[in-house]
């Protein structure tokens, strides 16, 4: 199975130099085989068949369905501006199948006081973004997208807080929390950065520093969640 995920790797870092090159041919054909390595990799190396037979380890199949919707956002997204409410559309569904998968956002006994805080700070960045999304829909006549916008928001914050909630989890593995948490706060980052280059204002070579993040975000999420539902050890991706 390391070798799926080896190329995988490998055509994320294509995917990058293509988009450093703005070569794409490169980006159509790497961009999607990337998402299909990684999916396959889950499907195999998590066991996915003999997973869904069992009521708790059955949830790892919520990883599979929001890493197929991401798909779906990526290539929607590799096509002209009139398929971004489509692409946006699907990357949120993607993030309700996480959200799913991490369980639903409520704080573990006695992580009540963490659970606020992490959520004042992300309800404070998601917010100040937000607001700085707008203004800029609004310099672009764009004003029909901040309903849109607002409630992608909205999602991909609980499904960060979600990830972010693994970690004072019993039942959660530390490894497997801090790599889905990672991957949960670069996914974010990756959003932010695209909507400010596509609403407040592009940044030398944007598209190569959002796709990078993006994949390791995935990366993040599909290895951690696989590590913690197939109960296998850190050391087992070596396989």
């Amino acid at each position: 199975m390391i070798f799926i995920l080896i190329g995988c790797m490998i055509f994320a870092v294509l995917e990058w130099f293509f988009e450093f090159k703005k070569f794409k041919i490169g980006i159509y054909i790497t961009k999607p085989t990337m998402m299909l390595l990684l999916i396959s990799w889950v499907w195999f190396y998590a066991d996915v068949p003999q997973l869904i037979t069992g009521i708790e380890s059955s949830t790892v199949i919520w990883f599979i369905f929001g890493l197929i919707f991401c798909l779906g956002g990526d290539v929607f997204l590799m096509f002209p501006d009139r398929f971004f409410m489509p692409g946006l559309i699907s990357f949120l569904l993607g993030h309700i199948c996480y959200i799913v998968g991490f369980g639903m956002p409520i704080p573990t006994p006695g992580n009540e006081i963490a659970a606020i805080l992490i959520a004042v700070v992300l309800l404070f960045i998601s917010g100040w973004v937000y607001v700085r999304l707008t203004a800029g829909m609004r310099n672009l006549g764009k004003e029909r997208m901040r309903i849109p916008v607002l409630f992608y928001t909205v999602v991909i914050t609980i499904m960060l807080f979600s990830a972010l909630m693994t970690l004072f989890n019993d039942d959660w593995n530390l490894f497997s929390s801090i790599l889905v948490s990672i991957g949960a706060i670069l996914f974010l980052l990756s959003d932010i950065m695209n909507a400010w280059a596509r609403f407040v204002k592009r940044v030398p070579n944007h598209r190569l520093w959002i796709m990078s993040t993006y994949h390791l975000a995935q990366l993040c999420i599909a290895v951690g969640a696989a590590l913690h539902f197939s109960g296998l050890q850190p050391e087992s991706l070596l396989w």
